[in-house]
């Protein structure tokens, strides 16, 4: 039988439903031509109709290196979405959209494009093509409403929702994308809460479900977010959203026991670019190397470091992987052999894996007793050998107000409009240093007080350099928050009303980092009160070195 033949039959037994025959025919053809590209791409759609996505991955990125096609680069883009890859998925699935723009295709593209990654910049126009496309399909109608959102065209979102549910009173999309712009324009949780258990009152889901669990947490109903987040789990436990949203739940109410599987289940589900061997199970192997992955994101990488120093008592070595920006800086801090500081891209050998962020469960730290909160990391770079600039002898602050990170609800969470800061920026006495990389706006032109160091920042080392010059640094949650903490700096940290898990709704204080205070929302999306409380302190603060 010809390779062709064979490939008929293959897909035959496919479209019956025989994949396992189907696979096998496929497989020993490959056994005599490992690269035959008639077969592989049949090979990688089979696995994607099976969900063994990182198999589909495998193959197809064997297929797309020899040869490019638009039917190999959908596969892959849908492939890496299933596995919840969603840089990988939505820089093919723009290729195959620009192609063939199928509802399947603008759909994933638009939600990991808004939800799972920052590449937002051309998502606005997709949207407008599926909502020319298929405009009559409440899919449609949420992921405009989405990539409005994402785009910053508030009152397009909201004109656009509304219009929509004047004539479909009915469709619980259209209340879930309600309850989503009553969050991200008016942080008006309560009202959003209404939308979603109308939603769930028309037809109960796990969205439903999931946003009435996030809405009663950023309310402060943990017994009710609970509850809720109960029900959307019964319906998919292993959906990664799911699991990481019980977590932070349950950790922001110190139930650190019941969140642990919560988050080892979420973590290993988060799309790495590396398949980890051999988790450890926190003995200890003396003979041994251990290979820790830095998820989670730059901040987490760093809060978890201190954790780093206590393993020398359990394996040989310790190979770190860290994002590029993290290179210097933390090969700066761990030396002595014992540590091996790499990036994601290095091919490494070892015996034993785990995640930075497993790293207090596998060492059985509670967080009740979190070490070193009096910093943990230094920096021996001077200003000078970085920045082109001097310091003035007046009180020196670092500021931050915007934050990174994912999805539409995170970032805009904790971030500030820097004109909000003019309080700040009025007090002559103060020289504030930028510590922003890449704002929104110009702000540094905006103030004559307001020194930009941060788009001189080439790494971490680089930031890290800055902040030891500072006096102080005032900062929203992000990773340059963590990094002031972990160098010892004193820092104001500005939060939302409903924090990050790990601020544990704490009121002043955090056991994280002994040199942080915390300045939190007193009600839901106004930072007036942080900031007049933050220029108060500033006006009290005397040398501070």
């Amino acid at each position: 039988m010809s390779v062709f033949d064979s490939i008929n039959k293959a897909v035959s037994l496919a479209k019956d439903g025989k994949n396992n025959l189907a696979e096998k025919i496929y497989l020993e053809i490959l056994a005599k031509y490992p690269d035959d590209i008639r077969v592989l791409p049949f090979l990688g759609w089979l696995y994607i109709s099976e969900n063994r996505y990182i198999d589909a991955i495998n193959v197809l990125e064997k297929v797309n290196r020899i040869s490019k096609s638009i039917n190999v680069i959908t596969g892959l883009g849908l492939a890496y979405y299933g596995a919840n890859r969603y840089k990988e998925a939505y820089h093919y699935l723009k290729i195959a959209a620009n192609n063939n723009p199928t509802f399947d295709i603008l759909y994933k593209l638009i939600t990991s494009a808004c939800e799972k990654t920052n590449q937002v910049e051309t998502v606005f126009e997709y949207a407008t093509k599926m909502n020319e496309l298929y405009p009559d399909r409440p899919q449609t109608w949420d992921c405009y409403i989405l990539a409005a959102l994402c785009a910053g065209k508030f009152d397009e979102a909201e004109n656009y929702c509304n219009d929509l549910l004047l004539k479909h009173q009915n469709e619980p999309l259209l209340y879930l994308s309600a309850g989503l712009i009553q969050e991200v324009v008016y942080s008006n949780y309560q009202l959003a809460l209404e939308c979603y258990l109308k939603a769930a009152e028309i037809r109960p889901s796990i969205s439903a479900y999931y946003n009435i669990g996030l809405m009663y947490s950023r309310l402060k109903v943990y017994d009710k977010a609970e509850l809720f987040l109960n029900k959307a789990i019964m319906l998919d436990s292993e959906a990664p959203v799911l699991n990481t949203a019980m977590f932070l739940l349950l950790a922001k109410q110190r139930k650190f026991s019941d969140a642990y599987s919560f988050f080892e289940k979420s973590a290993y589900a988060s799309g790495f670019d590396v398949t980890l061997k051999n988790p450890w199970n926190g003995d200890k192997y003396i003979n041994d190397t251990l290979y820790i992955y830095g998820d989670q994101g730059l901040g987490d990488i760093i809060m978890y470091a201190r954790y780093l120093y206590l393993l020398k008592d359990k394996f040989k070595q310790v190979i770190v992987a860290v994002p590029h920006s993290l290179l210097t800086l933390f090969a700066q801090n761990f030396t002595d052999g014992f540590y091996k500081i790499v990036t994601f891209d290095d091919v490494i050998d070892y015996d034993y894996s785990t995640l930075i962020s497993l790293l207090p469960y596998k060492l059985n730290i509670d967080y009740y007793n979190i070490p070193n909160p009096e910093g943990y990391l230094v920096c021996k770079e001077h200003p000078e050998d970085f920045f082109d600039l001097k310091f003035s002898n007046k009180l020196k602050v670092g500021v931050v107000w915007e934050s990174g990170g994912v999805g539409l609800r995170g970032p805009l969470d904790r971030s500030i409009n820097i004109k909000l800061l003019d309080k700040l920026f009025k007090n002559e006495n103060i020289d504030f240093y930028s510590l922003q990389v890449n704002p929104a706006m110009n702000a540094c032109e905006m103030y004559s007080n307001l020194v930009d160091l941060g788009s001189q920042f080439k790494d971490f080392l680089y930031t890290a350099t800055a902040i030891k010059s500072m006096d102080l640094v005032i900062s929203v949650d992000t990773s340059v928050a963590h990094l002031a903490g972990a160098l010892g700096k004193k820092t104001f940290i500005m939060l939302p009303y409903s924090s990050d898990w790990r601020w544990f709704d704490s009121v002043k204080g955090t056991p994280w980092y002994s040199s942080v205070e915390l300045f939190s929302q007193k009600t839901p999306g106004n930072w007036i009160d942080v900031i007049d409380d933050i220029a108060l302190c500033l006006k009290s603060l005397g040398n501070i070195n």
